[in-house]
């Protein structure tokens, strides 16, 4: 065995005696010649020897601090810096005399050099100023607390320490330190300040937005409400309200979570944080996003979402936004918007709401390629008659601007039978040509777009329709209908007489109801044209004129139904009164058609009698014929009933 060999051999007794001897306080060697104060530390670490011998018994003693080589030269110092980390033995030889050296000149200890970390852990406050200290990190055997300058504890791996109380307001630090058993208190210190609070405030999450759509690359910005100086973590689950993970830590009003499938899920959120002090974990609400899609449907929209229906309330349905409708029934989670007009673009959003806070979708846009319902006509048209009695309509269009308009139906009904299809314009006015006014004509107006929709007719209405329901002589009545699409209602009606050129020659107020009785004079032999003027009660007051009829009036003779040619002075002549005429003549006929009588005497008439004989009782017939003041020609037809008493 040469002389390398021998020292190793007996190095290796030495460190088999150090495995099974127990170890001193004072960290001793195998054969107790010397002792170091630590036999642990962190790179950087001075290890210091200390000689024992009392006795003075040793010779010149020299050390390997890294493992016995003779090689290497020894070295006479009692203190070694370690700057690599590693396992090593420190060898001391004394009484160093030539080879062989005998076993009890060597002696040795095992030391051990790490590499520094950085001890991690969490200041927890609690309430009225106190707090705990969790170690998060099981790198080092214990980790040394110092609240202050002097006090401090000793904590395990993994655990919390005791609680801490700095009784009033204000900022403090806290040096946390790792340490090995019987190691240098050389490691890495790791100081953090912090304020401490009065109270823990429970977390609450507000509101939830999705910005950005995506299966990997989705977006929600969180608002919530944390309190100062206190840890809060939020947690998510997917697809539901159970199961949640860890995600991040949480701070201040806002949080943004990117990387999340926005497009064909939604996710769950909690934040929670932690009473030390305790031992509580204080739970905020829940709430989710909202998985939203728009698609185009026959029927006008599609609106179709999801989230959890268990934790939501109701939703918002938004549209270009403003409220479209609400939903109470969360199990419910699609809706067919059918107020939509093709080739208009909408946005959408959904907003559910929690019983605290909300969570919206993002806004999605979509053009409409059909329409549900068009929005009708609100507003009666107008309607008026020109003096050619052509029917005027006249009507509002409906959101000028926002429809893909095509054309304006324009239907009409006579008499509330059966609407038909009359025309189509562009316009907002139309003239009926066509009009004959036998009986009450009703108008409406619907449109249609370029998608083929048609809207619902608007309400209709009846313009004025005068008809002459009598004329007796000079005495001629007029009867119209109700003019009824005012708002305000109709001030009153006038009858007018105009002349070919439409100009009012004279007018016949109507007090009340819708007929007129109008006695012309009795020398007012021309025809007449009459229209009705209806007046509204508004401000600015609006007019409605009804169809131009003309009047003829006849010379109209007046003859008794029957008279008595007995002598009383009663009723003794059959006599035509009237107006003053002209070349008058009146033929009396029996029932058989002869002529019994003719006179040309208007003012004494027929006084019953044939050729000197008195007629008999019974049914005889007349006829007059006369000319009036203009030269008109007229005659007249008629039976009447002899009788005479006693």
């Amino acid at each position: 065995m040469n002389h390398s060999q021998h020292i190793k051999s007996l190095i290796s007794i030495l460190l088999l005696g150090f495995c099974t001897l127990t170890v001193q306080a004072q960290h001793t060697s195998v054969q107790g010649r010397f002792s170091v104060d630590y036999t642990h530390g962190c790179t950087g670490w001075q290890v210091n020897v200390t000689i024992n011998d009392p006795a003075g018994e040793f010779e010149s003693p020299t050390f390997w601090y890294t493992g016995f080589d003779d090689n290497e030269p020894a070295n006479p110092s009692t203190s070694h810096i370690y700057n690599t980390s590693g396992t090593y033995y420190i060898a001391m030889l004394i009484n160093n005399t030539d080879p062989p050296y005998e076993g009890n000149q060597l002696d040795s200890i095992l030391v051990e050099v790490h590499e520094p970390h950085e001890p991690t852990f969490v200041i927890h406050n609690c309430d009225e100023h106190k707090v705990r200290v969790e170690i998060t990190d099981d790198y080092y055997d214990s980790y040394t607390v110092n609240f202050t300058t002097t006090d401090s504890e000793s904590v395990a791996p993994n655990s919390l320490s005791n609680e801490y109380d700095y009784g009033t307001q204000g900022d403090y630090r806290i040096d946390v330190q790792g340490q090995f058993t019987d190691g240098a208190p050389n490691c890495t210190v790791i100081n953090r300040g912090f304020t401490s609070i009065d109270q823990i405030i429970n977390p609450v999450i507000t509101s939830l937005e999705t910005l950005q759509n995506g299966r990997t690359d989705g977006s929600l910005q969180m608002a919530h409400t944390l309190g100062d100086n206190s840890f809060y973590y939020l947690f998510q689950s997917i697809d539901g309200s159970d199961a949640f993970d860890s995600l991040s830590n949480a701070s201040g009003a806002e949080t943004l979570i990117n990387s999340i499938n926005t497009t064909s899920s939604y996710s769950c959120y909690q934040i929670n944080t932690y009473d030390a002090c305790n031992d509580l974990i204080l739970q905020s609400n829940i709430l989710c996003s909202v998985d939203f899609n728009v698609e185009s449907s026959d029927g006008g929209n599609l609106l179709l979402w999801d989230t959890d229906e268990t934790q939501a309330t109701h939703y918002n349905l938004i549209r270009n936004n403003s409220l479209l409708t609400e939903i109470n029934d969360t199990s419910i989670k699609n809706f067919t918007d059918t107020a939509v007009i093709c080739k208009q673009e909408y946005a959408y959003n959904v907003q559910a709401v929690f019983d605290q806070g909300s969570s919206t979708a993002l806004d999605t846009a979509i053009f409409a390629s059909q329409s549900g319902e068009l929005p009708p006509i609100t507003t009666n048209p107008s309607s008026t008659i020109s003096t050619d009695n052509e029917v005027v309509l006249n009507w509002t269009a409906p959101n000028p601007g926002e429809i893909p308009f095509r054309r304006y139906i324009v239907e009409k009904n006579i008499n509330n039978r059966y609407w038909r299809y009359v025309d189509a314009t562009e316009d907002t006015t139309y003239t009926d040509a066509e009009a004959d006014f036998i009986g009450l004509h009703s108008y409406r107006i619907s449109y249609d777009d370029d998608c083929g929709n048609t809207a619902t007719p608007s309400p209709f209405t009846n313009p004025i329709i005068l008809t002459q329901t009598s004329a007796r002589g000079k005495v001629v009545t007029y009867q119209w209908n109700k003019y009824e699409i005012w708002e305000q209602g109709i001030r009153n009606y006038t009858l007018e007489r105009i002349d070919t050129a439409g100009r009012v020659l004279e007018e016949f107020p109507v007090l009340s109801g819708r007929t007129k009785e109008i006695e012309f004079g009795i020398n007012d032999l021309d025809d007449k044209f009459i229209r009705i003027r209806a007046e509204s009660l508004d401000d600015e007051t609006l007019y409605s004129y009804s169809n131009v009829i003309e009047t003829q009036l006849k010379t109209q003779m007046f003859l008794p139904k029957a008279f008595t040619p007995d002598g009383d002075n009663l009723n003794d002549r059959f006599i035509a009164e009237g107006p003053a005429v002209f070349n008058f003549r009146m033929e009396i006929y029996n029932r058989w058609g002869n002529r019994i009588y003719e006179t040309s005497d208007l003012v004494n008439g027929w006084d019953g009698m044939i050729n000197g004989e008195k007629a008999r009782e019974g049914t005889y017939v007349y006829k007059i014929y006369y000319e009036d003041g203009a030269g008109k020609r007229y005659d007249q037809t008629g039976s009447l009933l002899l009788l005479r008493h006693g």
